[in-house]
């Protein structure tokens, strides 16, 4: 079960990072740690929310955790790497109380997604 917690945080993090690769047009953000994913962040795009729900999708599919919990662990380490941030440089975070509530927002797409997955594996293969 770790192990798959572990994926979908991973998969949280490409999920966010994914999209700037190909919207060229976002704007670049400083970061003292990590500038790509501030970028992530506050160049959020649907592409983002939706390659959310399809890790909750994908990792619900291939186990029998929670959909809740697949959600949460899909943006576990963006507070965690805020924090670090905060450590590093102080003032880089001047937000962050309002940081932790949009990640946790953003656990509602892969939530969805981990409980449609769900919902299709108990229509598909009904239990006996």
């Amino acid at each position: 079960m770790n192990k798959i917690l572990f994926i979908s945080s991973i998969l949280g993090i490409i999920s966010l990072i994914l999209p700037t690769y190909f919207l060229t047009e976002l704007k670049q953000y400083e970061s003292p740690l990590f500038p790509i994913i501030a970028t992530s962040v506050n160049g959020i795009s649907i592409w983002s929310v939706f390659l959310l729900a399809i890790s909750g999708f994908i990792i619900s599919l291939f186990s029998k955790i929670e959909g809740w919990k697949i959600g949460l662990s899909t943006m576990a380490l963006f507070p965690i790497m805020t924090i670090i941030e905060m450590i590093v440089d102080s003032s880089s975070h001047n937000l962050f109380p309002f940081e932790f509530i949009f990640y946790a927002l953003l656990t509602i797409p892969s939530i969805i997604g981990a409980y449609i997955a769900k919902g299709i594996m108990t229509f598909i293969i009904p239990k006996s």
